[in-house]
């Protein structure tokens, strides 16, 4: 006998079977989600029961399938991981590995990820993992000072145009400012992939936020969508929102500021991880020199 309860808003299945009693996390706090996981799971757990192992062939979930249900499961990371997470899956879902080396890295890693997922919920008969995760290219695309310009004068409409400045003047990524709240300016600091972590309000950052009635509450995919179709029109190529932060962290290293204060600005764990992403961008811009 099998049943489903929820608990600290999370579905269980509890089963009692030869006098023995088995409570399982299902992992979501949908319920239409845990129905379709509690099925799969009560078999592997009966066939356990029985077997001792797991050597019974099952009845595998399609991948599409298998891709909204990890979707729609509950899993201990961030709104902005998650956001990740689903951007990649339902890409691949439509048409499959392609975008740039570091694109195919990053869906590899969602896979892999779901793919442990599956199989410890009993809905893949045995573990997958696809080689390639860990191929990824560090982009260096950083906008020029005429597309700079463009892009801080050009972008529509107006609000979202002011947005885009805030991104450059601050190097913030495009999560921490969507989330940006009323109480967190006074104190400065931000919410997103790194956790909470102080950021600059220079004047430029300030002076923006004087030009808008309420702050901007844009989901991840309107940004990039929205951005892109703005590059499109202006005739910029080969370029991505997050280059923004990227020509924020050069540019002032280019002014003289040191690599420990771009760092702590960019919010960045370690120096080294400053050093990693610049390091290639700062000798394309040394001068000539002769021996």
């Amino acid at each position: 006998m099998s049943t489903l309860y929820t608990q600290r808003n999370t579905w269980y299945l509890d089963i009692t079977f030869n006098n023995k009693r088995i409570r399982k996390s299902l992992g979501t706090n949908k319920k239409e989600v845990a129905r379709k996981l509690a099925k799969k799971a009560e078999e592997e757990i009966i066939r356990t029961l029985i077997t001792g192992n797991r050597s019974t062939p099952i009845k595998e979930v399609s991948e599409v399938e298998l891709i909204e249900l990890f979707l729609n499961a509950k899993h201990n990371i961030s709104s902005s991981t998650h956001e990740i997470y689903k951007q990649r899956l339902r890409s691949y879902k439509e048409s499959g590995l392609n975008g740039c080396a570091s694109t195919k890295a990053m869906t590899i890693r969602c896979l892999n990820k779901m793919y442990r997922w599956a199989f410890s919920n009993g809905l893949i008969s045995k573990p997958k993992k696809l080689v390639g995760g860990s191929k990824w290219e560090n982009r260096m695309r950083t906008f020029s000072e005429d597309e700079l310009k463009r892009v801080l004068n050009e972008v529509t409409p107006y609000k979202f145009q002011l947005f885009v400045r805030f991104a450059y003047y601050t190097g913030a990524r495009r999560g921490e400012i969507a989330s940006l709240r009323q109480e967190n300016i006074a104190q400065e600091f931000v919410s997103g992939k790194s956790g909470k972590r102080q950021i600059k309000l220079n004047l430029q950052a300030k002076e923006i936020l004087t030009q808008i009635d309420e702050l901007w509450d844009y989901k991840p995919m309107y940004i990039s969508q929205r951005f892109k179709k703005n590059l499109r029109r202006l005739g910029i190529k080969d370029a991505r929102f997050h280059d923004l932060r990227r020509t924020f962290g050069l540019n002032l290293i280019k002014q003289g500021m040191g690599i420990y204060e771009v760092s702590k600005l960019l919010g960045h764990a370690s120096v080294k991880t400053t050093e990693k992403h610049y390091a290639p961008l700062m000798v394309t811009q040394i001068r000539d020199f002769k021996l």
